[in-house]
C-alpha cells in the first residue's frame, strides 16, 4: 500500500518502522573511575550511565537531551563533550534502540560533591573502576562504555556500535 500511494501522510508515518532513542554521558573521576547511576524504577539491580530518552516528538536533539538528563538526574548543568559513539541494538518483536554516547569529561572532587540526585529517577550514584563493570551493568552497556573509553583515550570516533560492538 505504501508504494501504491494509497496511504495518507499520517497512515504512512504510522506504518514506518519505529526506533527508541536515548542519550547518555560518560563521566569519569580524576582517578579514571566511571560514574554510574542506579535507577529508582525498573530493574534497580543494574546500573547505568547518566542519561535517558530523547523527546524527539518535541524536536529535542540528542545533545540537548544528554544535557537535560544530566541536569534532571544529577543536578549538574554541564554541556556534553564530543560524541563518542552511536549504538544500535535490536531484539525481535521490539523497536530498535539507538543510544548517542557523549564524553562528559573528568569530574573533579568539588563537582562530584555538587551532585544532587532526583529521588524519583535515581537511588544513588557511584564511581567504579573498569574491572567492576561486569558485576554492575549489562554486557551491551559494558561494551559501549569500554568502546567509549578507548575512543576517548585514542581520539577515535565517533564509533558506530551494534550492541556495544564496533
Amino acid at each position: 500500500m505504501e508504494h501504491a500511494g494509497t496511504l495518507d501522510a499520517a497512515s504512512h508515518r504510522a506504518s514506518r518502522p519505529k526506533a527508541l532513542t536515548a542519550a547518555s554521558v560518560l563521566f569519569t573521576a580524576a582517578d579514571g573511575r566511571i560514574l554510574l547511576v542506579q535507577p529508582a524504577y525498573g530493574r534497580t539491580d543494574r546500573w547505568h550511565l547518566p542519561g535517558g530518552g530523547i523527546d524527539s516528538d518535541l524536536g529535542e536533539i540528542p545533545r540537548a537531551a544528554a544535557r537535560r538528563e544530566v541536569r534532571e538526574e544529577l543536578g549538574l548543568d554541564l554541556a556534553p563533550g564530543r560524541l563518542l559513539a552511536v549504538n544500535w541494538s535490536h531484539k525481535p518483536g521490539r523497536p530498535a534502540r539507538i543510544r548517542f554516547l557523549y564524553d562528559g569529561g573528568v569530574l573533579d572532587a568539588p563537582t562530584l560533591a555538587r551532585i544532587r540526585l532526583n529521588p524519583t529517577e535515581l537511588l544513588q550514584w557511584r564511581t567504579v573502576p573498569r574491572e567492576e563493570l561486569p558485576a554492575l551493568v549489562k554486557g551491551a552497556l559494558r561494551r559501549q562504555i569500554t568502546a567509549c573509553l578507548e575512543a576517548r583515550a585514542s581520539g577515535a570516533g565517533p564509533l558506530e556500535l551494534h550492541a556495544g560492538r564496533p
